[in-house]
């Protein structure tokens, strides 16, 4: 009766073993796998973005370097080149006016041909001051001025950068540049070469070769061919 009784613990206990080691159901096992594709894919989803991420960042830093070297390049290059071919200085005074002003910023073309009445950007002799002048006698000519009109071998010619300032003067009886001539200035008839006579435009107030003398070439750094600042008086000479 006892070995009975054994034999169908032991049988039911085999049976409960055998429940436990059975699989899940097929829903179970669905749900399950869903789940840990669920895992998965967030997973990879995030290892997607976050590599994007990084290769934004790394085509953001890319560019910027780029940019910084463009630009250092760039200046460099703009250094160089305003040692030989130009220069953006700033005027200074009021010798130019109604020209140029006070605090105009011009462009020089260091290259550029001297010629009469062009303006030019000069190294003032026997200082270290730079200023914005005017090209009035040539290397050669003979330069006259009389009663406010200017000659240059002899020939009349007409000054339209004063026109309305040299009126004014008349009108009020006065001459808008006094009277002078290169023989009064240096005891010679003509100009020498290698020299030239340089006014500035605001001729009652100016500081220029009626003064200093005449300037050598090499003081001349280079012509002024326009004015670049304030934008809105920018202007071509």
């Amino acid at each position: 009766m006892e070995s009975q009784k054994r034999t169908a613990k032991k049988k039911k206990y085999r049976a409960n073993q055998n429940q436990k080691r059975k699989p899940k159901n097929v829903k179970q096992q669905k749900n399950s796998s869903s789940k840990i594709k669920k895992r998965r894919t967030g997973k990879s989803k995030k290892a997607l973005m976050e590599a994007k991420k990084r290769r934004k960042n790394r085509k953001r830093k890319i560019f910027l370097l780029e940019f910084l070297g463009a630009i250092a390049i760039t200046s460099i290059l703009v250094f160089f080149m305003s040692l030989f071919l130009f220069s953006l200085p700033k005027v200074e005074g009021y010798s130019m006016v109604s020209t140029l002003r006070d605090g105009d910023r011009v462009y020089v073309n260091k290259i550029g041909k001297l010629k009469t009445f062009e303006l030019v950007y000069v190294q003032i002799p026997g200082t270290k001051e730079k200023e914005v002048r005017r090209i009035i006698g040539m290397p050669g000519q003979r330069v006259t001025y009389k009663n406010d009109q200017l000659q240059i071998d002899g020939q009349d010619r007409e000054e339209k950068f004063i026109f309305d300032e040299k009126q004014t003067s008349q009108e009020n009886g006065r001459l808008y540049t006094d009277d002078f001539s290169i023989f009064t200035l240096t005891g010679t008839s003509k100009i020498p070469e290698g020299k030239y006579l340089l006014l500035g435009d605001n001729r009652p107030y100016s500081v220029d070769s009626r003064q200093y003398g005449l300037v050598d070439r090499k003081d001349i750094i280079g012509v002024v061919e326009m004015r670049i600042l304030p934008l809105h008086l920018l202007q071509r000479f």
